[in-house]
Parts: structure tokens; sequence; C-alpha cells
């Protein structure tokens, strides 16, 4: 028996509908991991300070934060279909600069342009999902962001091998970004909220606005440690484990390794099989297990530190991310949603970017072995400011 037509593409449609937030997450994804595999022929190329890339990131985070905050309001007024799109574009414009750049000083002034491109796509994207998605989605979501962000040192590779320059690798991101805002603009009716299930997100917990107020304070604190410890381990394990600790290269970077396959593996079993227990739940979970492996990796000996701790803590950090995207709409309600994404976005760029500098700073005063330590008061923060979210009334009868 023959499908009738409209059946197909009925078919085709959801396909299309359930991909496209995964295909743009995973475009989302490349530059992050292309950026630092492109910056040694990039540098040479534009004749850029041995601190340029501290800059190029500097340009990036200020963009995002400034993107991402000012997402709710821009979404309000231009729809999220159109703000995607022009995050897209945005995005595309960042990326072909930085391919056709022939100085240093366009580097950062197209940075600009990347930066605010993806907190734009990033925060209306997670608002949208947040909204009218389950939590499984969201997990696929941040797994799709994984999957090019590792991608992206391959399209750097792969374009050197084939042009002998880093410059068509950026032109491939830019067709990307441009191929995704032209499938979103075209299926723009995709984009258009639905009606929340009260059972998934009731709206009695958001209609005292001093309520909305303090859960949204909160969950702008646990973006940030959450972010920042996340961040502060995958950025200073391996030093740490090789200089301070004096572990082979070999198997400190198996250890890099398995943290960030442990992030993806986490991301993965999230969209998978996330259903089956209470986001609230497995919150809970994963905010104890980060803390148990912060502590793991502070006091463990130094193997164990790397193949048994990191995993660990990155499959537990690995899920925060969503996860507190996913319970907005429960915590601060539906009408404050695209602005509270926003600003959990922009707090988690400040917690990502500004808690692995700081432990720098304290590495370098107090010693590399002051790293295990700084996580365990990242991951205890983490913890008890969870405690207080959850003891704090964010549901009113």
């Amino acid at each position: 028996m023959i499908e009738p037509r409209s059946s197909l593409a009925a078919g085709a449609g959801a396909w299309i509908r359930t991909g496209t937030p995964l295909v743009l997450f995973v475009a989302l994804g490349l530059p992050a991991g292309a950026l630092g595999v492109a910056w040694p022929q990039m540098r040479a190329s534009l004749g850029a300070p041995l601190a340029g890339l501290g800059l190029l990131l500097a340009a990036l985070t200020v963009a995002y934060f400034v993107a991402s905050a000012g997402s709710g309001a821009l979404g309000a007024r231009l729809g999220t279909a159109t703000l995607l799109a022009s995050g897209c574009g945005l995005a595309a414009c960042g990326v072909l600069g930085l391919g056709l750049a022939t100085a240093w000083w366009m580097v950062p002034a197209v940075t600009l342009l990347l930066g605010g491109g993806s907190g734009l796509i990033d925060a209306a994207a997670n608002a949208h999902t947040s909204l009218n998605r389950g939590v499984r989605f969201m997990g696929w979501l941040h797994a799709s962001w994984a999957a090019g962000a590792a991608l992206g040192p391959l399209v750097v590779v792969t374009a050197m091998g084939m042009t002998g320059s880093w410059r068509a690798s950026f032109i491939v991101m830019a067709v990307a970004f441009l191929a995704v805002g032209f499938l979103v603009s075209y299926r723009r009716h995709d984009w258009i909220g639905k009606a929340l299930d009260p059972h998934q997100a009731p709206e009695a917990a958001t209609e005292q606005g001093s309520g909305r107020r303090r859960a949204l304070v909160l969950l702008i604190g646990l973006f940030v440690l959450g972010a920042g410890l996340e961040a502060t381990a995958g950025d200073w394990c391996y030093t740490q484990l090789t200089a301070g600790r004096s572990l082979p290269a070999s198997l400190a970077g198996l250890g890099a390794t398995l943290f960030w396959a442990g992030l993806a593996g986490g991301r993965v079993a999230m969209g998978l099989f996330a259903n089956r227990i209470a986001p609230d739940r497995l919150l809970d979970i994963s905010i104890a297990l980060s803390a148990v492996g912060a502590v793991a990796f502070w006091l463990a000996p130094p193997l164990a530190s790397a193949v048994i701790a990191l995993p660990m803590l990155g499959a537990a950090v690995s899920v925060i991310f969503p996860l507190l995207l996913s319970i907005t709409p429960a915590r601060v309600g539906s009408a404050m949603t695209s602005h509270a994404v926003g600003y959990e976005l922009a707090a988690g760029t400040l917690g990502g970017g500004g808690l692995p500098a700081l432990t720098g700073l304290v590495l370098q005063s107090a010693g590399l072995l002051t790293l295990g330590p700084l996580l365990t008061v990242f991951a205890a923060g983490l913890l008890v400011l969870h405690l207080v979210s959850r003891l704090t009334p964010s549901r009113v009868a």
C-alpha cells in the first residue's frame, strides 16, 4: 500500500522541523572548535601579536554577552524566526570576514559580528526549545553543539589539506550559517510558539513578580558557577596534571579527552533517557555528582584523577546547562522565559570566561595544585545555590 503524498509531505515536514534546530546548533559549534586550530596559521599570515587570540576571544565574548542579554527584547519585537535568521546572517558575515581578512586589525572587528550572531542564535533557539519542546530535545540540541565543536578542527584541517590555507574553512562555515538561516526563514512557521502544557510548566509558579525575580537571580547564579566549573576543568586539567602532578603527557591528554567525551556523552544520554526522570531530580543528581567529581579530582592519585574523576566530572556538568534552560519556564513563567534565557546565557558567558581567567591568576600565584580546591569550591557553591533554589518556593498554589 502506497502512502498518500500528503502523509509523506507531513512526515518530511516533521523531520525538517525537528532537524533544523539541531543543524543550526551544529553550525553554531563549528567556530568554537575551529578558532584554536586555525589560530597559528591565522597569526602567521596576518602578522598578529602573540596575545592576539586572547583579544579575539574577548571580542567574541563581549559581543555574545550583549546579544544574548538583549535577545529577549529583540525576540518580542521581531519574532523567533527573524531573530534566528538575523543571527545566522551576522555570524555568516563574521566568519566570512575572518576568512577574507587581509590585516590583523580587521579580525577583532569582524569577530564582534560572529559573537553577536552566535549570541542571538543561542538565546533564541534555547528559549524556543525550553518553551515548546521537551527536556530530551534540549539534550540533543546541546549535543549537536558539541558535535559541531568537534567537527570544527576537522573542517580547518581538511581545508588546509585541500587548499593550503585556513581561509577556506571559514568560508565553508559562512555558507553553513547562510544555508541554515535561509532554511529557518523558509520554515519560519516552525518557530511560532505553542501553548505550554500546564503539567510541564505550571503558570501558578510565576504569578508573583518577586518570586519570579528571586528565581531568576538564583538561576543566573547557577549558570555562572555551572559554566565556570565546566570551562575551568576543561581549560586547566591538562596543565595541572602534567606540570603540577607530573603525569605523563599521554595520560594527561587521555584524561582531558575523557572529560570532553563525558561532556558529549552526558548530553547524548540526556537526549535518549531524560524523559524517564523529572528534570529537577536529574539536576539534583548531576550537581551532586559534580561535587563528588571535583573532590575526587583534587584528592585522588594523578592517574585516577585523569581517567576516573575527569570523565565523571565531565558527564555530571554536561547536563547542568541544558537542564537549567529546560526548567526556566517552570521557575519564571512562560512570559518571562525569553528574557530570562538571554540573561542566563549572558551569565554563563561570564562564568565560562571569567572563572577560568581568575583561576589562571590564582594558579600563577599559588601554584597549579590549587586547581583541585578551586574546582571543589566552585562545585560546593553550585550545590549550595542549587539547594537554596530547591528550598525557595517557586510555585504558588
